[in-house]
């Protein structure tokens, strides 16, 4: 592991505490700590008082030389999903938040399912320039083989720790787009066949799981049923993907799971003994990130360094709203908004389309009242989807307008259209208008939609069979929004009719 930085020590604010005692403790056991965040997004920065990967440097360093200092060891993990979501990152394709996170020595981190958000030469880059890495024993090319190292395995001198990536497999279908013809196996598979190795060559085995806990809608197998699945040798899961902070480590059979929130806010410790191989006591808590408790000097100065270079563009004003442009999570993905019906426009506007539509999953943010910045657009827009145009028959426009009517409420796939509108009763589609006048199914209509979208991902694999007809546009979301705000400002913000109206 890479030497930490030094600074003064200070009292730890300790949120959360489990105990469990397994077995009596020998003279001659061994220490080891596990530190893990997940889900850090781009969030380098303290928001509102909390976080901040300066204070989490601060936190691990100071942990670092606690443990070291007595003869312990320590591994730090990241469950997944560096990629997407901060604007000054995301123009900075991550690799401030790589390069901090190895200074702060971290040793491997499993794929999220945002980091497929780019194409995998650019994950290969990253991996690179990060030094640590990347795990996913579950994702395969189309050969069958693992693109990244499956596994890690550290020796520590007197223990051996294994480290197994698990990716969910709802990122064959929510993220298709730079999988370059891979999928991802079943985890519980994966896990079954890599553990009873692992335990051979391993005192301690660690599934670094980006599957998520208690998620609603998932499709994917979960970190509840990967401790469930009883696997002999697996012994602690350290999950990441639905941002749960955990309030104590679960412990199901023989295997413990925890989960440390997201966005850096959190640092998840498992504080393991360990005796011929076996872990006899583990204790596992979270520590808030606070920046009062203290901050690595070294990493501020690369902070405000970052922060400079991202801003320098991000901060000019593109337009104004004279109201809050709802773009909340929980709206976007159960009920049209005024932002959503805005996004939509702006890519129907630009491409000359007949009708657009978007996913409620691809909004990512609000936009406050007042002037709107570059800034602004790229919290809405962080993926840089590219906008792309397809001919559909009007006989296949009203297919697709079924499809839309069938997802459900709460889905990242909910839908949100422009240049359209028509009635949902019980599942079926009625009085469907296209530009105000009737939809005609001999008719031809240009559709407007996102690369992600056509490409299958979010479950819309009704676009598979029409791929070879799409057509590039050369935009991408963002630059469709833009040019919208640009052109309509000041937006009143109002909210016009629904769309797709259910009932």
């Amino acid at each position: 592991m890479m030497k930490k930085q030094d600074p003064a020590p200070r009292k730890l604010p300790l949120l959360a505490a489990l105990w469990l005692i397994l077995a009596p403790v020998a003279s001659q056991a061994t220490e080891l700590m596990v530190l893990h965040i997940n889900d850090s997004h781009g969030h380098l920065w303290t928001e509102e008082g909390r976080g901040g990967f300066d204070a989490l440097a601060f936190l691990v360093a100071s942990i670092d030389r606690e443990v070291t200092g007595r003869g312990g060891h320590l591994l730090f993990l990241h469950g997944g999903d560096v990629n997407t979501g901060v604007p000054e990152s995301d123009l900075q394709q991550a690799l401030p938040d790589l390069a901090l996170l190895r200074l702060m020595g971290c040793d491997a981190m499993v794929l999220g399912n945002h980091e497929f958000d780019n194409p995998q030469a650019l994950l290969r880059f990253q991996e690179s320039f990060a030094r640590f890495p990347f795990l996913s024993a579950n994702f395969v090319d189309e050969r069958g083989k693992n693109p990244f190292a499956p596994y890690w395995l550290f020796d520590l001198g007197d223990l051996r720790v294994a480290v197994l990536g698990l990716t969910t497999e709802e990122t064959s279908r929510a993220s298709p787009l730079h999988l370059d013809g891979g999928h991802f196996e079943d985890v519980i598979a994966t896990a079954r066949r890599h553990v009873a190795d692992l335990k051979e060559r391993a005192d301690v085995v660690i599934a670094l799981a980006h599957l998520g806990w208690d998620l609603p809608l998932r499709t994917g197998t979960g970190s509840e049923e990967l401790a469930q699945a009883s696997i002999d040798g697996l012994d602690l899961v350290i999950d990441g993907h639905s941002h749960t902070l955990f309030r104590e480590a679960r412990r199901i059979g023989d295997t413990f799971v925890a989960q440390a929130g997201w966005a850096g806010r959190h640092l998840g410790r498992f504080d393991l003994t360990v005796e011929e191989g076996e872990i006899v006591e583990a204790r596992w808590r979270t520590i808030a990130v606070d920046p009062t408790t203290g901050r690595d000097a070294a990493t501020t100065a690369r902070l405000h360094y970052y922060q400079w270079q991202g801003s320098r563009k991000i901060g000019a004003v593109i337009g104004s709203t004279d109201k809050i442009l709802d773009g909340e999570r929980e709206k976007v993905r159960s009920e049209e908004t005024n932002l959503s019906h805005m996004a939509a426009d702006a890519m129907r506007e630009r491409t000359g389309a007949d009708v657009a539509l978007l996913n409620g999953g691809g909004i990512r943010d609000s936009i406050a009242a007042g002037p709107v910045r570059l800034r602004d657009g790229l919290a809405v827009f962080p993926f840089g989807n590219d906008v792309v145009t397809l001919d559909l028959s009007g006989g296949e426009l009203l297919r697709l307008l079924r499809f839309l009517a069938s997802i459900p409420s709460g889905a990242g796939a909910f839908p949100h259209v422009s240049g359209l509108r028509c009635r949902i009763v019980d599942g079926a589609v009625t009085d469907v208008l296209v530009n105000e006048g009737p939809l005609e199914e001999s008719g031809t209509y240009r559709l407007a939609t996102i690369a992600y979208l056509a490409g299958g991902g979010d479950g819309y694999e009704i676009f598979l069979p029409w791929k070879e007809r799409l057509v590039e546009t050369g935009y991408k979301d963002i630059d469709a929004f833009v040019a919208y705000v640009g052109t309509h400002s000041p937006l009143d913000g109002a909210m016009g009719p629904l769309r797709l109206v259910r009932e």
